[in-house]
């Protein structure tokens, strides 16, 4: 039992372990850094949220104006043919081929 307690005192020293008033130095340090760095990297992480929120809005309105493009396009195309075709209509006159 006794050298179970040297091998794991030996293992506790390997790891960094120094005694008790260090581990209590420790503990205040991670105290420190969970007041102060946690709520900083808290307000960072919104602030990258919100800075992708609104990148994603940009993205999608650019998708949205691209869409209304192209089907304004192909509306235009559409009345073109539709013009073209009424006006093959009206000069040739009715197909009497069959």
């Amino acid at each position: 039992m006794q050298s179970e307690a040297k091998y794991g005192h030996e293992n506790l020293r390997e790891l960094g372990y120094k005694g008790q008033q260090d581990l209590q130095q420790q503990q205040s340090r991670m105290n420190t850094m969970e007041k102060t760095v946690v709520p900083w990297l808290e307000k960072e992480i919104k602030t990258h949220e919100s800075n992708i929120n609104a990148l994603n809005n940009v993205f999608n309105a650019i998708k949205q104006a691209t869409r209304s493009e192209e089907q304004a396009q192909q509306r235009h195309q559409l009345r073109r043919i539709r013009s073209t075709n009424i006006n093959r209509s009206k000069n040739h006159g009715p197909d009497l081929s069959c």
